[in-house]
């Protein structure tokens, strides 16, 4: 499946930014956060969902304000080249006709010329549009060198939208998405293909966790009732490499409740907060982004002041944890001198220090011990002293909510939650 809005990065050097969207100096401070409408659309593709697991900021920009920017690399352009390559080679088998690898690359070179441009972002300018556009027509070749000619399966659909319904809360939401190819390999037995340009091969565990392709099974399984097997394949064309995975009951069942959750998140998240990543080097939205936005002047100097003050706050900190540590040293003298000579009061001409020594605990916890803690929780919750003893920890369960971290019936409770005492819950950052 293509993705068009924006590159992927490819993870290998820190890479210049796209024009215009450098990061501005200075650092994060807490504002205050406006209160944004809920999205209410009722169509989720899996790229949409991705979005706002990649940050909701930039899911608020294009699917609820709808503000569309198309920035075209010439990594998303070699892509959207050999897919539609690969398109008309199986939508031209399907109407009976059989493309050669020299009419293929003919269609890699026709969507080359209609989509290049000087608007197209190169990001290593070593490479020329014309080395791109030879790796391109290698992807093409190596495809062809692989499968040609093309009869190991039967072509169902090129090119489709596929999806299902799904149950979120009280209300049903549509999932579906573009698959670039299904194809059919025996009575009841489908395979989802996708094609991939990207300059990284991932490992198989990587692909046994992906829940593009595993959204496209449930949505087979749901348009071809008699579908049994559904295989999912994904066609790493740089590397001439194919690998493969499938899903069982259990887990698509479990993907759906987690689709289900997302879409529930989605719907509640009023504030949408950005959220800083690798990612943000590809972002279209970087100069509307509260995390980027350049500062006027004005707002530049309160920046570098309060950087100033931070780094001097940070200076005081380190003196203060090594004066503690003297302190603690100190601490533990004057105890042994006390108790040697049987004082509670040492007195000098800076003033006196009294002494006073008493039993204490050292409790395990539930970061460093946590067996522990949870058997002395367990013990104390078959105890009256559990209600004294218990406290809520509302920063914790409200984070889990917005991760998603919970399971639907811990969802559902945190909403209720939100929806009673949202106006006592103030969101920071």
């Amino acid at each position: 499946m293509r993705r068009q809005p924006a590159p992927e990065p490819s993870g290998d050097d820190g890479g210049p930014s796209l024009p215009g969207m450098g990061p501005a100096a200075g650092q994060d401070v807490p504002a205050p956060v406006a209160h944004i409408e809920a999205d209410t659309s009722r169509k989720f593709s899996p790229s949409k969902l991705d979005t706002y697991r990649d940050c909701p900021r930039r899911y608020r920009y294009r699917y609820v304000d709808g503000i569309r920017r198309r920035v075209e690399t010439v990594e998303t352009l070699l892509g959207s080249c050999v897919h539609k390559a690969l398109e008309e080679l199986y939508a031209g088998m399907v109407h009976g006709r059989e493309y050669t690898l020299e009419e293929t690359l003919a269609v890699f070179d026709r969507e080359w010329a209609a989509g290049w441009s000087e608007s197209v972002v190169v990001r290593h300018k070593q490479y020329g549009p014309e080395h791109h556009q030879a790796a391109g027509r290698d992807c093409v070749r190596a495809y062809f060198k692989a499968f040609a000619p093309f009869r190991g399966d039967l072509t169902v659909a090129v090119e489709k939208r596929l999806g299902f319904p799904l149950k979120a809360g009280d209300e049903e939401v549509r999932i579906e998405g573009l698959v670039d190819r299904l194809a059919k390999v025996g009575e009841g037995v489908y395979e989802v293909h996708d094609y991939k340009t990207t300059a990284n091969l991932p490992g198989q565990a990587e692909l046994d966790e992906d829940w593009q392709l595993a959204i496209y099974d449930i949505a087979v399984r749901e348009n071809w009732p008699d579908a049994r097997e559904v295989g999912l394949v994904w066609h790493f064309v740089r590397f001439g490499q194919t690998m493969r995975s499938s899903r069982s009951p259990e887990r698509r069942e479990k993907l759906k409740k987690e689709l289900a959750d997302l879409v529930l998140t989605i719907r509640h998240d009023h504030a949408f907060l950005p959220r800083r990543s690798a990612l943000c080097d590809w972002c279209e939205y970087r100069d509307l982004c509260p995390l980027w936005k350049p500062s006027p002047k004005e707002g530049a100097a309160l920046a570098k002041e309060y950087g100033a003050l931070e780094g001097r706050r940070r200076e005081l900190r380190e003196k203060l944890h090594e004066l503690e540590a003297a302190l603690r040293e100190l601490d533990a003298d004057v105890v042994r001198y006390a108790s040697e000579h049987g004082l509670e009061v040492l007195a000098g001409p800076e003033g006196e220090v009294s002494v006073s020594q008493k039993d204490d605990y050292h409790v395990p916890t539930r970061t460093h011990a946590p067996e522990l803690y949870e058997k002395i929780e367990a013990r104390l919750k078959e105890t009256p002293l559990w209600k004294q003893a218990a406290h809520i920890d509302l920063h914790r369960l409200l984070q889990g909510y917005d991760r998603g971290g919970w399971d639907e019936a811990g969802m559902e409770a945190v909403r209720g939650i939100v929806a009673e005492f949202g106006a006592h819950i103030k969101r920071i950052r």
